[in-house]
């Protein structure tokens, strides 16, 4: 049995620099709430929030850290099926953070960027499912 040379990272996949950035969107976000939780909760639709315990942001922080990491673990190991699973099971998180800031009674400007978040993981999430379909057709 002989092993094929492997293929190149695929660069030019829009699905790769959507997933690049959603780990480098999380470590952002995380900076951001260690650095400042009362302005993080804040700008995330919170207000108040972190006033009244900075160290639940931190905890977000934290598994902001942990999600960036596993993501970018997985696309530097052409893990492109398990990102995808990944990126759709993560929906999750935006419609419930959009419905933490609406009972919340946040901004709706806010509520809608969380949604866009889910609508870019539902997106990100096919492609990656895509990208892995096409290379293991090519295998």
């Amino acid at each position: 049995m002989t092993q094929s040379p492997p293929r190149p990272f695929p660069w030019r996949s829009l699905a790769v620099w959507l997933t690049a950035l959603i780990a480098a969107m999380m470590a952002y976000n995380a900076w951001q709430a260690f650095a400042d939780p009362a302005g993080f909760a804040a700008r995330f639709g919170l207000i108040g929030a972190a006033d009244a315990d900075a160290g639940f942001v931190r905890v977000y922080a934290a598994r902001a850290v942990f999600l960036a990491l596993v993501t970018a673990v997985l696309l530097g190991l052409r893990q492109f099926r398990a990102l995808g699973w990944f990126a759709g099971v993560a929906v999750v998180m935006p419609v419930a953070d959009a419905l933490l800031v609406t009972t919340a009674d946040g901004p709706g400007s806010i509520v809608i960027r969380h949604v866009i978040i889910g609508v870019y993981l539902v997106i990100t999430a096919a492609l990656l499912l895509r990208l892995a379909a096409k290379q293991e057709r090519q295998s």
